[in-house]
C-alpha cells in the first residue's frame, strides 16, 4: 500500500461527502459496507468486509449457484476418473490478471495451496490429496489418495476463506503475511492510487474480463460489470450513512440498523430489502487461551450469564421479522438444526452462573470487552453484554473501539495486556454455519484453528467421519454429536439468528439473492 498524501486524503474525504471525481455519476456504484477496506488479502483474513470486496477483484475456479450446486467458473470444465481419484480441470480461454498476464494452471495451483494452509475445508482437502499439479498452462490435475465427496464443495465454497485465484508470485507469500498488491482476474480491478484506508476504496471495470455466457446465479454464471467504477466508502456513523443513501450520495448499505429503518418510510430514493440468506447469527467468540475463559467451567458460566432475547431486542427493537431465537450450531431451518445440549444457552440462570464461577475459583480477572461502535448491531450487543456479565458476577474492562481494530486484534494469541483478547462479537453467515464442514466452531483444531482456538480431538474425529459418509441419517447424528460436544467446550455463545436489512437506492435493479453481496449484474433502471 502506498502512503497517501494529505491532498489525496482530502480528495477521499470529498468523495465521502458526496463529491464526484473523474467519473460520470451514472457510471459509479457507491457502497457502504460493514467496515473498512484495510486489506486486499482475503486469504489472510476471514473478515467478511474483505471477502465482499475481494469478489470484485478476484475470481474462483468453481462457484456455488442458486441451487447450492457447484459449477465451473474460471474452469471450462473437469473430468473425474472412474476410480474417483483424479480430477482433471481445464481453464477457460482468455483468462487474464489485472496486470495483463495470462492466468495459468501454475497460478491456480499456487493459489489453492495457499488457501489450503488456512481454510478449514482446504486443510482437509490437502490432507487427502496426493498431489496438485499443473499439467500444462491450462490444465490442473488434483490426485486424491482416497475418494472424498467434498472436493468440489471445497473448491466452490462461497464464503471465507474463499479459494480466490491470484498470480503465483503473490500466492507464494505465506498467508500469515498479507498480500499488499491486489491483482486478481475478476470483473473489477482496484485503483490502488485512490485507495485510502479509513476513507474509500476504488475499483474500475476490468476491460479484459470476459463473463461466462450463462446468466448470473449466486456466485456462478456471468459476472457482468455494468458500472465503470465502484467506490466502497467507509462511513462509520450509521445515521450519516443512511442520510447519504436517502440523499442519493451513495447507493447501497450492507446492514441498516433496526432503529434507522423508519427513516426509509415514504422515501422515493431508497428502500429496505430484507435478505434472509445474507443473515447471520450473533456470536460471542470465546478465547480459550486467556483467563478467565481458559477454564471450561467459567466458559459454561458465561453461557448461563447470557440469553438471546435482550440482544435481539436491543438490535432489532420492534422489527421482530428480522430475527428468531435459535441455539442450533448449524442454524435453524437447516437439515442439521438441533436442540441438543442447549439448556445453558436458552435459559439464563444467574444464580447457577455465580455458583459455577465460585466452583471454578474465579479470581475476578476482568473480561476485556472491545466495544465496537462503527457497526450498529455490534454496538447494541456490547451495550447489553456488559451489564449481563456484571450481574452474573464477572468483572468487566470495556474499551471503545472499531471493527477494523478488533478484526486485527482477534488474531493475537498474546495475553490481554499485550494485545490479546477475551471475547468479541462476530456473525458467520447461513452458508458457513449450516455446513459442518465449514462451521468453524465444530472444527476443534486448537492453535491451528479459527480465533478462540478451542481444542477438541472428539470434534476433529466427528468432522472426519462426517466428511467420509454420504448417508443422510448418519450425517444428522454426527452433526448432533458435534453440537453436544461444542456446547460443553464453548467455542462461542449464539445470541440469536438474524436476517439482514439492506438499504438500496430505488433506481437500482439486478441484485442477486445470495449469502454474500455481489455487485455484478446490478445496474441503473432505465
Amino acid at each position: 500500500m502506498r502512503v497517501r498524501s494529505l491532498a489525496a486524503v482530502a480528495l477521499a474525504a470529498a468523495l465521502v461527502l458526496g463529491g464526484s471525481v473523474g467519473a460520470n455519476a451514472e457510471s459509479v456504484l457507491r457502497l457502504r459496507m460493514n467496515g473498512d477496506i484495510n486489506s486486499v488479502d482475503p486469504i489472510a483474513t476471514t473478515n467478511f468486509t474483505i471477502r465482499n470486496s475481494a469478489y470484485l477483484i478476484y475470481d474462483t475456479l468453481f462457484a456455488l449457484d442458486a441451487n447450492y450446486q457447484v459449477q465451473p467458473q474460471m474452469a471450462e470444465g473437469y473430468t473425474l476418473s472412474d476410480d474417483q481419484l483424479t480430477y482433471t480441470i481445464t481453464l477457460r480461454d482468455g483468462l487474464k490478471f489485472h496486470d495483463g498476464s495470462p492466468v495459468t494452471a501454475t497460478d491456480v495451483v499456487a493459489s489453492l495451496e495457499r488457501w489450503g494452509k488456512v481454510d478449514g475445508l482446504g486443510k482437509i482437502l490437502f490432507s487427502k490429496a496426493a498431489s496438485l499439479t499443473a499439467a500444462d498452462d491450462k490444465t490442473v490435475v488434483l490426485q486424491m489418495n482416497e475418494p472424498w465427496g467434498q472436493v468440489l464443495p471445497a473448491l466452490g465454497k462461497i464464503s471465507s476463506n474463499v479459494p480466490f485465484i491470484m498470480p503465483a508470485r503473490l500466492a507464494a507469500q505465506d498467508p500469515s503475511d498479507p498480500v499488499k498488491e491486489p491483482i486478481g482476474s475478476g470483473p473489477y480491478k482496484m485503483v490502488v492510487d485512490e485507495w485510502v484506508p479509513g476513507s474509500v476504496a476504488v475499483y474500475e471495470k476490468f476491460a479484459d474480463y470476459v463473463p461466462r455466457p450463462e446468466p448470473a446465479s449466486m456466485a456462478a454464471g456471468g459476472k457482468v460489470a455494468n458500472f465503470d467504477r465502484v467506490e466502497i466508502r467507509y462511513i462509520p456513523d450509521s445515521a450519516q450513512a443512511v442520510d447519504a443513501l436517502l440523499n442519493g450520495e451513495i447507493d447501497w448499505i450492507e446492514d441498516v440498523g433496526a432503529d434507522l429503518l423508519p427513516l426509509f418510510d415514504g422515501s422515493d430514493t431508497a428502500h429496505i430489502q430484507v435478505s434472509p440468506q445474507a443473515g447471520n447469527s450473533l456470536q460471542l467468540v470465546v478465547n480459550h487461551l486467556n483467563p478467565p475463559f481458559d477454564n471450561p467451567k467459567i466458559r459454561q458460566a458465561l453461557q448461563l450469564a447470557l440469553e438471546q432475547p435482550p440482544f435481539m431486542q436491543a438490535i432489532f427493537g420492534e422489527q421482530t421479522q428480522l430475527y428468531q431465537i435459535c441455539a442450533a450450531v448449524f442454524f435453524c431451518g437447516t437439515p442439521f438444526e438441533s436442540d441438543i445440549n442447549t439448556d445453558r444457552i436458552l435459559h439464563r440462570d444467574v444464580d447457577q452462573a455465580k455458583a459455577l464461577l465460585a466452583e471454578a475459583g474465579y479470581d475476578g480477572t476482568p473480561v476485556f470487552l472491545p466495544h465496537v461502535t462503527d457497526i450498529p448491531f455490534h454496538d447494541h450487543a456490547y451495550s447489553v453484554l456488559k451489564p449481563m456479565l456484571q450481574e452474573a458476577g464477572f468483572k468487566v474492562d470495556e474499551q471503545m473501539t472499531d471493527w477494523a481494530s478488533v478484526s486485527t486484534r482477534r488474531a493475537s494469541k498474546e495475553p490481554v495486556d499485550k494485545g490479546g483478547w477475551n471475547v468479541f462479537f462476530t456473525g458467520w453467515g447461513f452458508v458457513d454455519q449450516s455446513n459442518p464442514m465449514t462451521n468453524v466452531y465444530v472444527a476443534g483444531q486448537g492453535l491451528n484453528g479459527w480465533f478462540g482456538w478451542a481444542d477438541s480431538a472428539e470434534l476433529r474425529d466427528l468432522r472426519v467421519k462426517f466428511a467420509e459418509t454420504t448417508d443422510p441419517g448418519e450425517q444428522k447424528q454426527l452433526a448432533e454429536d458435534m453440537q453436544r460436544v461444542a456446547y460443553d467446550l464453548v467455542p462461542f455463545v449464539p445470541l440469536g439468528q438474524a436476517s439482514i436489512a439492506q438499504g438500496v437506492a430505488s433506481n437500482l435493479e439486478g441484485f442477486i439473492e445470495s449469502p454474500v453481496p455481489f455487485f455484478w449484474n446490478v445496474k441503473r433502471k432505465d
